[in-house]
């Protein structure tokens, strides 16, 4: 959701009527799988990946 948010700016619909709003949120949709095919395409993640807190205490553990 947040990518949505910061990407896209769907927090507030910029057209009015329910046919409009609709388009807006697939063309935002369409946007945000581009990008993320981009990223996956290329090799760059979007994000880093949580580290549970016991994976975290293996690595301390470990060292």
């Amino acid at each position: 959701m947040h990518q949505a948010v910061a990407v896209t700016g769907m927090r507030r619909a910029r057209y009015l009527g329910l046919q409009k709003t609709h388009l807006e949120h697939v063309l935002s949709a369409v946007a945000l799988n581009l990008i993320r095919l981009d990223a996956w395409w290329n090799g760059h993640p979007l994000d880093r990946t949580r580290v549970s807190h016991l994976a975290r205490l293996d690595l301390s553990l470990a060292a």
